[in-house]
């Protein structure tokens, strides 16, 4: 079982980075289909785990918790779901150029973080499967690996010339799915679920997405000193 959540942390983190490096095959539409394939992937093995069918099963891998984790507790998952994003606003703030400007960035952010959490409520009210702690019936999907998913999904996007920015963006998601599990609230087939909506609901924006939006907004820090003494800073942002 360890062997498994060595490779379940390696195939979370490293396969959709080799998965797209030759961008110029990814992007030709007869190869489209090709970039689903990984999220894709995530769904299908994630549904699998709910029976046996050769594969560590949900009940295995929260044996396996109980067994070895039982008293693991953080509350870090509700924050690193945001790490991602805050990497992506980070690179912004620094003036590295994206695929994106700031502004069609957020759009784009904004609708696949919608996207991604409107399939991850609809299956938790439609399937009110009960969560491995029984504090209640929202279990499937997990949202914090949805929504991590969905912003590393934006970040690699946006920076896939730069495969170690995209590696940080997947293992902060990653440890996120992972947490979900030790802390009791997910099994095993929530975070893969949700994983694979988050890519995928960012893959799809960034296919139908259109540039229309020309606003561009530039940024900067400006000091200020007030007449009672005050010094600092303020954050200027202009379109």
């Amino acid at each position: 079982m360890k062997i498994f959540f060595s490779f379940l942390i390696s195939f979370f983190i490293l396969t959709p980075c080799f998965s797209q490096q030759d961008s110029s095959t990814i992007i030709k539409p007869k190869h489209g289909f090709k970039k689903y394939i990984i999220p894709a992937t995530f769904i299908v093995y994630g549904l699998s785990t709910f029976d046996q069918n050769g594969l560590p099963s949900s009940n295995e891998v929260k044996n396996f918790r109980d067994r070895n984790y039982s008293d693991f507790n953080t509350s870090m998952d509700d924050y690193l779901v945001f790490a991602p994003a805050a990497i992506l606003y980070t690179f912004d703030f620094l003036k590295v150029k994206g695929k994106s400007d700031f502004l069609n960035q957020n759009i784009i952010c904004a609708k696949a973080l919608t996207l991604s959490l409107g399939l991850t409520y609809l299956l938790k009210y439609t399937t009110q499967i009960t969560r491995p702690d029984g504090s209640d019936n929202l279990s499937f999907c997990s949202g914090h690996s949805a929504a991590a998913f969905t912003f590393a999904e934006v970040l690699h996007q946006e920076f896939k010339e730069k495969p170690w920015i995209a590696i940080s963006g997947y293992a902060l998601a990653t440890s996120v799915a992972a947490m979900r599990i030790a802390n009791n609230k997910h099994w095993l087939s929530d975070v893969l679920v949700g994983a694979g909506i988050g890519m995928l609901s960012a893959k799809l924006i960034y296919a139908s997405h259109r540039y229309k939006w020309k606003w561009k907004a530039n940024g900067m820090l400006v000091p200020f000193s007030t007449s009672n003494g005050q010094n600092g800073f303020r954050y200027v942002l202009t379109f």
